[in-house]
């Protein structure tokens, strides 16, 4: 069921919000309903990259055998030598 809000804007926002509803072709609350969606779709698609991010983390983490993990260090120096005439060999856990 539809939820009623009283919003509040100041000039500036409210002026930005009417452009975008002419140029849209929305009216005020149609715009309004656009806007929150998509910042709370973006919101959630954070969320849930980062959760996915921090499992996939954990999971290697978990699975690193003892002497196979590379360094941070190592891995920027091998990353920032691509595409350089001294570009650094693959290091061997990668």
């Amino acid at each position: 069921m539809p939820k009623t809000i009283t919003l509040v804007l100041d000039d500036e926002l409210a002026a930005r919000l009417a452009r975008f509803a002419e140029e849209t072709g929305f009216d005020a609350a149609g715009a309004v309903d656009h806007a929150v969606r998509s910042f709370l779709d973006g919101e959630d698609r954070a969320r849930l990259t980062t959760e996915a991010l921090v499992a996939a983390a954990r999971e290697g983490h978990a699975g690193t055998i003892p002497g196979h993990a590379l360094g941070e260090d190592e891995m920027r120096l091998w990353l920032l030598s691509w595409g350089a005439e001294t570009e650094r060999k693959r290091p061997r856990s990668c």
